[in-house]
């Protein structure tokens, strides 16, 4: 009976020794700890900090983040090839830095755990090599030497070289010595110009004798722009675009300003400029290969916008989507001028309109464009029915600075939504004459990764008392973009307009500014920021806030953008404080407090632009923008979100 009993324990004992042993044989089996770097460290380096160092080695220890990793080990394996490699590395970027005697070691430190490894490099830099003097020679005609000694712009670059007594003598900055000399007496008229370095160095005293030794050939003048590639566009007027005059001296920077011009035409889709084989005199020919685009195309686009106008889903669903049509000629009269006729349409706003390109009016810098066009807007409290032309006038100074010359006429018919439904709309027929001048400048500005941008305009409206409504507008939109890291970029930008002069005291809703939206405060739906006025039924009862606009606004947005490539390529998220206010009056201004909008969205680099998402929230929303009329709340929970989904980067 005993033994009996004791079958239950023995079989439960068998069980669980069944189930423990994979278990411990697997223990027992692990393989032992893979050491791994954890830190690494950089000391005696006195001329160059450690951040420097550590960015031309491989071995690097791993971030913040990754340690609080509890699934995995995180950091590099260690492999002393490697490390070895790094001390390679690390002499090497020394020596040519002008330490020619630097000596680098390394050792490895067990950390608090076996399988962690502390990398020390250890850098003796020694005495570097020093700059005793510094020679400038050229090899060329008396008259050609007079000419080169003389010139203020070699001058300045002697003396900004980093060739100079007393500095380090640093191989490194070879290129960037000969680039410039050579750049700078190319830019004087000699295209042959070569440049070479001779430095005898005593190692014993760590002092170098450096003469730079200028051979600028013969000075010429441009003569012949010799065109290969173009058949439909007649070759004169892609030597006009080219910008370069006959018999006019020599300039790198004029070829690269003639690379530019052409490779900006219109009608050509690819440009190159280049100095043919041919003997080295006085003269000297440039050759253009061209490739032309299509003489005539089709566009078709399809968008899909926000969510501002939805109010019931399945019954507004058609709302969200929007799409244009564009037919392009170009070379049209056979010099190069563009015609193109597009639509567009979505539940917002429908327009047709004209573009006829002259891209040479006076220069190369030079062009003219007419506009007539014909527009449908529908706004929440006004809709609009417009028809006119736009002359521009654009002057490219050069590839920075952009300014425009524009004059508008328009013909108006505005239906201003009454406040009562039951009430009839009221219509505002009249026409807009108006100047406007812009400018752009940018700076190092690439996609919206770095860089600034500085845009003002002024709009003059009613000049010479042709139009029904004369005013004055001022704005101005500045940006700028900087890169925290390789995946992180700060953007930032203000914008401001104002109406600071009109001669009637009410402007019609088309004129006045606004704010809000996918591009603006995203806090807010397209044109909802500022002063609103309330929208009624035909029983008199409260529906909504509609806007009505100002004549002053100001707005500020700051983006945090991450690119996460290593998830999915091409994927990234944001996250933004967005602010601004519209006032009736320019007057005003500062009399209401900024309202502001917080949130984050998703991006998406498609082949069409980045796709984008944003989701935000009213922080400090007034009782209008929370649809609270006399007290009582007519609105729902989802009146301090904005969604805004849209292709393109808000600013």
């Amino acid at each position: 009976m005993t033994i009996n009993k004791s079958k239950p324990a023995i079989h439960l004992l068998l069980l669980t020794a069944f189930l423990v042993m994979p278990f411990l044989h697997a223990i027992a089996q692990e393989e032992p700890e893979v050491p791994r770097v954890w830190n690494v460290k950089i000391e005696g380096n006195e001329t160059f900090e450690g951040l420097v160092l550590r960015n031309i080695i491989s071995n690097e220890s791993p971030s913040p983040f990754k340690r609080f990793v509890f699934w995995k080990k995180p950091g590099m394996l260690l492999n002393e090839n490697d490390v070895r490699r790094d001390v390679v590395r690390i002499e090497r970027f020394y020596q040519r830095r002008g330490f020619d005697d630097v000596e680098v070691r390394y050792r490895i430190e067990d950390l608090s755990k076996e399988w962690r490894k502390k990398v020390v490099f250890e850098v003796a830099e020694n005495q570097p090599i020093r700059i005793k003097n510094v020679q400038f020679k050229i090899d060329a005609s008396p008259r050609d030497s007079i000419i080169i000694y003389d010139d203020q712009k070699i001058a300045s670059i002697r003396q900004r070289l980093p060739y100079r007594q007393g500095r380090r003598y640093e191989t490194v900055n070879q290129a960037e010595v000969v680039g410039n000399l050579e750049s700078a007496l190319k830019n004087m008229g000699y295209p042959y110009a070569q440049t070479e370095i001779q430095a005898k160095v005593d190692s014993i005293s760590k002092s170098a004798n450096i003469t730079l030794k200028s051979i600028p050939g013969p000075r010429a003048r441009f003569d012949s722009v010799i065109v290969d590639g173009a058949n439909n566009l007649p070759r004169k007027y892609i030597a006009r675009e080219t910008g370069i005059q006959k018999h006019e001296l020599f300039s790198e920077k004029q070829l690269r300003e003639a690379q530019r011009e052409v490779f900006n035409h219109h009608m050509l889709r690819f440009a190159i400029i280049s100095i043919p084989d041919q003997p080295q005199d006085s003269l000297i020919n440039i050759k253009v290969r061209v490739r032309e685009s299509p003489l005539r195309s089709i566009q078709l686009s399809f968008g899909v916008g926000n969510l501002t106008r939805i109010e019931n889903f399945w019954d507004d669903f058609y709302k969200l989507f929007r799409g244009q049509v564009s037919w392009t000629h170009r070379n049209v009269r056979n010099r190069g001028e563009r015609f193109t006729i597009s639509g567009n349409a979505s539940a917002i706003e429908q327009r047709l309109g004209v573009d006829y390109l002259i891209p040479y009016l006076f220069n190369t810098k030079t062009s003219l464009i007419s506009s007539p066009f014909i527009s449908h807007q529908l706004e929440p409290s006004y809709e609009i029915l417009r028809s006119g032309i736009i002359n521009s006038f654009v002057y490219q100074y050069s590839p920075n600075f952009t300014g425009t010359v524009s004059y508008e006429f328009t013909l108006n018919d505005e239906t201003t939504r009454s406040s009562q439904e039951s009430l009839p709309d009221s219509i505002q027929s009249y026409n807009v004459s108006s100047f406007n001048l812009n400018a752009f400048y940018s700076k190092g500005l690439t996609r919206g990764q770095t860089g600034w941008s500085f845009q003002p305009s002024w709009e003059i409206s009613g000049l010479f008392s042709e139009s029904t409504f004369s005013f004055q507008e001022v704005g101005l939109d500045a940006r700028k973009f900087t890169p925290l890291t390789n995946n992180i970029v700060f953007a930032k930008r203000i914008n401001f307009a104002g109406i600071y002069y009109a001669k009637q005291d009410s402007l019609p809703s088309d004129i006045r500014v606004y704010n809000g939206g996918t591009n603006s405060v995203r806090g807010w739906n397209r044109q909802e920021m500022g002063p609103k006025r309330p929208f009624f039924d035909e029983d008199g009862a409260f529906l909504r806030y509609v806007p009505v606009g100002g004549r002053a606004t100001f707005s500020f947005n700051t983006e945090l953008r991450f690119q996460l490539n290593q998830l999915i390529k091409g994927f990234g998220m944001a996250t933004f404080l967005d602010g601004g206010q519209v006032w009736r009056n320019f007057t005003d201004i500062g009399t209401t407090s900024i309202q502001f909008g917080v949130g984050g969205g998703l991006r998406y680099q498609s082949p069409i632009g980045p796709v984008r998402v944003d989701v935000a929230y009213k922080v400090n929303p007034s009782d209008t923008d929370l649809q609270i009329y006399q007290g009582q709340n007519y609105g729902s929970p989802w009146d301090r979100w904005g969604i805004h989904f849209s292709i393109g980067q808000a600013f």
